[in-house]
């Protein structure tokens, strides 16, 4: 796939699909990389390939995600949202998923163009601000907003507030296990860096959560080999397997709406959650130094239970949380924290931002 993702389209590169349909795991895709040293012998024009323009693929994703949700109760609900294709992908599909849901569809940034005019393509709250506005002049009953490619997928609740990653993975995970079929693993797959709100809310609901490393391909092979009901990311990146193996913006549109239709407005499902406090804290550093952090933080764990499943997570009596770890993007070590107080969340990242600075300015 040609594609940018969530990034400016100066970032336009290539993500590798495995065969099935999952995203490529890092070591195929250092695999392909290292080939860029190599001496590659070209070949003629006439040898290169060809190209195969593949019609109603659009339509033929919608009708399959149509088919896998209640589309009588959905329409029954009688839903108003507000759509903001991001002027990526998402224009293709969602606005004619919402019209097969019945739903009536309030469109923003709905034409594609690859620049990006309306807002840049992440969606993030502060990228957010029309939707979150429009959301609540229309008094719509919710806010999709996609990323350039449409593989994740966000919301705004009936308020016109935003809703955080952690919040819709915990509301979709409550529905998904809930309603499982009968036989089916109720185990929802999430990484290391996932809010503990999802552990509260899959327990109650008669499910497990299992934990990995960050990455929707370990999250989507984890599932695949557990047959899991549901699992994700807190970024919006969603993955259904009654659909298919990898993050799923379209599908995620469909499930929330239908989980409106079951259990009432969003706004009402927020309320009824335990509430937890995040800080999310990131420090510049060489990647020569990542081995040496991890050590500091492990020696300083201060009685927490240690889990190496990525970087370091602290696991506090209290139940409070560290995730020390380094990014697997860009020269930094990201430190996350989560506590049932708000105060205490920002200590905890505070204290370990403040080690991993004071041991790189004495290296």
């Amino acid at each position: 796939m040609i594609t940018a993702s969530h990034n400016p389209p100066e970032y336009n590169g290539i993500k590798l699909i495995a065969g099935d349909g999952t995203e490529a795991s890092p070591e195929d895709e250092n695999a392909v990389e290292l080939r860029y040293e190599e001496d590659i012998q070209g070949v003629p024009w006439s040898d290169v390939g060809t190209v195969r323009n593949v019609s109603g693929a659009g339509d033929a994703y919608v009708d399959s995600i149509v088919s896998k949700v209640d589309v009588a109760l959905i329409k029954k609900a009688d839903i108003v949202a507000v759509l903001d294709c991001s002027n990526g992908a998402a224009c293709y599909t969602s606005p004619l998923l919402l019209k097969k849901l019945g739903v009536r569809a309030i469109t923003l940034n709905a034409s594609a163009r690859g620049e990006f005019p309306g807002h840049p393509s992440e969606p993030t709250e502060d990228n957010l601000s029309d939707l979150k506005k429009l959301v609540r002049d229309t008094r719509a009953q919710i806010g999709i907003a996609h990323d350039g490619d449409a593989d994740r997928c966000v919301f705004v609740d009936n308020k016109g507030f935003f809703v955080p990653g952690d919040i819709t993975l915990a509301l979709l995970s409550k529905s998904l296990v809930e309603n499982a079929p009968e036989g089916q693993n109720k185990e929802v797959v999430t990484p290391v860096a996932t809010s503990s709100l999802i552990d509260d809310v899959v327990t109650e609901a008669g499910g497990k959560v299992f934990r990995t490393a960050v990455g929707a391909p370990k999250v989507a092979r984890r599932m695949i080999e557990n047959k899991s009901v549901f699992g994700g990311e807190e970024n919006g990146g969603l993955i259904f397997p009654d659909h298919q193996y990898c993050r799923d913006g379209g599908m995620a549109i469909a499930r929330m709406l239908e989980s409106i239709a079951l259990y009432g407005p969003l706004r009402k499902q927020i309320e009824a959650l335990p509430v937890y406090y995040t800080a999310k804290h990131k420090v510049e550093c060489s990647k020569d130094m990542y081995g040496a952090i991890a050590k500091l933080i492990a020696s300083n764990a201060n009685g927490a239970r240690i889990d190496n499943t990525d970087g370091q997570k602290l696991l506090f009596s209290d139940g409070s949380w560290v995730l020390a770890r380094p990014s697997g993007t860009e020269p930094l070590y990201r430190v996350y924290a989560e506590s049932r107080n708000k105060e205490r969340a920002e200590e905890l990242a505070s204290y370990y931002e403040r080690l991993i600075v004071e041991f790189i300015s004495k290296a």
